[in-house]
């Protein structure tokens, strides 16, 4: 080993394990010396040499002239990088991280988060040396390894084990487990920057998509240490010319390793999720709400694949008003097994001291002739009111209808709706008074009529700066039937008319029962300000609704479209 090089020698943090690089330029080889002398200690002297008495003068040996200087001896061949020979013993973990051809940064056991003093771990009297595998961690644009120091042995069967295993990292507090570098599979290993990269749900950002794009800039950062290689190659060629020693060999450059599939990258970012689970799971076990939204789908059953195909027909979702996730349940039936999933809320709440929710909103089962409604059966001993959804009630007046691609189909649905709600007209004063200053200071003080000032709002506008309230049951009643009479012989241009005459009566008399539950709760409040928002010279509040499931119908998209990915 060449001797240590003081430009290269650095100190870890106090109590750390000193360490030396040592890198030589010729050939890219690289060695790595470990010392086990702590950075607080005084540095090692070397003994003094022993003294001598002086010789008498007539008995001193003549001088001598040193001989010339030799001439090192011509290198003969020149490597291309390559792996780091193994380190010598010592009783830590060292990380190696080859971010140049010619670089090592060395790290004690503090930087990848391994303590020998864990608990149910040892450290053996007589050390094993260093533990044989490598584990290789795939970087954003290079690759490094792992190395192991001592091994470790458990307590009990005192059988040494791998110095980064789960077990062991496992019994780390958080604050030290974090710090290790990568997130390990069964060979490989990937950091965690880059599996920081997989966790954002975006449109386009898929495995596929990070696989491929890691791949681009490892062949980039591969092509331009090739050519650094090269170029040192031909330079030496030059100089060996110069000087006529003698003709030098050369190695190619190794080959190009390609990462792994995109699955790999998938299984990488499950391992990363079960590392963690506790803290998800308190995270989830913790969400409360006072308006619950209770809603089943099929849309997530029907893209299961291979051995759970065909194991569950339905998937139910428990949310609150803020979109936030309680439970999700995978059924064989709408409505079957959900018993057990309300009474695990219901403890929740329970344990939790938290107050039972104010309102309820189903898809279905919101009201029964015999008795309580089937919702507080599976949410007993809670009393909260059950509401249906608007949103579903308005959907079974579409089977009453001969098709839905029908021109008079929307009109029908608009005019369905304005029976239900109204818009709260304090609300729409401010939203016009915004809109006028907005369209005057934009047409240079020109005042807008009415009409134009009505044309600029949009439909968004009215959802995010505008509370809506229901009607009331009678005056609901009266206006769907009256929407009913005037569109019930309507037909387009070919004569098919809009309505099914006996198909709409059965579906308006059975809704006729369901008015009052889609009426809002007395005294609570539907609506949460988020914030504000400068529209002309007045600020308007920026809304969040929480009446009934479009949050959850919302989540059923996004599940969809994770499965998909």
């Amino acid at each position: 080993m060449p001797p240590s090089d003081p430009g290269t020698q650095s100190s870890s943090n106090a109590g750390r394990m000193q360490t030396t690089n040592v890198v030589s330029s010729v050939g890219k080889k690289t060695w790595v010396q470990l010392s086990s002398r702590r950075s607080g200690d005084p540095p090692r002297q070397a003994p003094p040499p022993p003294q001598q008495p002086p010789l008498p003068r007539q008995q001193q040996p003549p001088r001598q002239t040193p001989p010339p200087p030799q001439q090192p001896p011509p290198l003969r061949q020149l490597h291309p990088p390559q792996p780091l020979p193994p380190p010598p013993t010592s009783p830590h973990v060292v990380h190696l991280r080859l971010s140049e051809a010619a670089d090592v940064s060395v790290g004690t056991d503090a930087d990848v988060g391994y303590s020998a003093e864990v608990p149910s771990v040892q450290q053996q009297d007589a050390p094993l040396g260093i533990y044989p595998k490598v584990r290789e961690v795939i970087d954003l644009d290079s690759r490094y390894y792992l190395v192991g120091g001592d091994y470790p042995r458990c307590s009990k069967c005192m059988i040494p084990v791998c110095p980064w295993s789960t077990d062991l990292l496992s019994q780390l507090d958080p604050a030290h487990r974090n710090r290790f570098p990568a997130v390990l599979t069964t060979q490989l290993a990937l950091d965690r920057k880059c599996v920081t990269m997989l966790k954002p749900r975006t449109a386009g950002n898929s495995s596929s998509y990070l696989q491929q794009a890691m791949e681009e800039v490892h062949s980039e950062e591969w092509a331009r240490r090739s050519i650094e290689y090269l170029s040192d190659c031909e330079l030496h060629k030059k100089r060996s010319t110069m000087t006529q020693c003698e003709e030098s060999v050369y190695q190619r450059p190794p080959p190009f390793c390609p990462l792994p599939l995109s699955q790999w990258f998938e299984t990488v970012h499950g391992n990363e999720i079960l590392g963690h689970l506790d803290e998800m799971k308190g995270v989830i076990t913790s969400t409360y709400g006072r308006i619950l939204k209770l809603d089943s789908t099929k849309k997530i059953t029907k893209k299961l694949a291979g051995g759970i195909a065909d194991t569950a027909t339905w998937m139910t979702n428990v949310s609150n008003e803020c979109g936030e996730v309680l439970n999700c349940v995978l059924t064989t039936g709408e409505g079957a097994g959900l018993e057990d999933l309300c009474q695990g809320i219901v403890k929740r709440y329970q344990d939790g001291g938290e107050p039972e929710p104010d309102v309820i909103y189903v898809d279905r089962g919101c009201c029964s002739e015999t008795g309580a409604p089937p919702v507080l059966v599976w949410f007993r001993p809670w009393k909260t009111k059950v509401k249906l959804d608007i949103f579903h009630f308005m959907r079974r007046f579409t089977t009453g209808l001969t098709t839905e691609h029908h021109p008079l189909y929307g009109t029908f649905c608009s005019k369905l709706s304005s029976c239900i709600f109204e818009w709260d007209q304090d609300d729409i004063g401010n939203l016009k008074e915004a809109k006028r200053s907005e369209l005057k200071k934009k047409h240079a003080g020109h005042a807008p009529s009415e009409a134009q000032v009505l044309a600029s709002i949009s439909s968004r506008e009215l959802a995010r700066h505008c509370r809506r309230r229901t009607r009331g049951v009678e005056e609901s009643r009266s206006l769907i039937q009256g929407l009913l009479n005037s569109m019930w012989d309507l037909t387009d241009t070919s004569g098919l008319p809009l309505i099914n005459p006996e198909s709409m009566a059965r579906v308006w008399e059975v809704q006729q029962k369901h008015l009052p539950c889609i009426q809002d709760p007395p005294g609570l409040e539907l609506y949460t300000k988020l914030s504000g928002l400068v529209k002309g010279n007045k600020v308007l509040d920026v809304l969040r609704c929480g009446r009934g499931s479009s949050s959850v119908e919302s989540f059923h998209r996004h599940q969809c479209t994770l499965s998909q990915s």
